[in-house]
């Protein structure tokens, strides 16, 4: 199950990661924490890979 650290995530932008999600399992409410849908992510790797915060993790 992959969550975004909201200590890592600076959260003041829109979030890169929902373009690079191949099934959007991404979210975002304006600038808040995004979510990762875990019932749709397919576990690719795209948005751990691409967070320049690294604030994608393994829960």
């Amino acid at each position: 199950m992959l969550v975004v650290n909201p200590h890592a995530c600076p959260q003041n932008h829109r979030c890169p990661l929902i373009s690079v999600c191949p099934v959007g399992a991404i979210s975002q409410d304006g600038y808040k924490l995004p979510v990762i849908d875990n019932d749709l992510c397919i576990q690719c790797g795209n948005c751990s890979s691409s967070c320049p915060m690294g604030a994608v993790e393994e829960s």
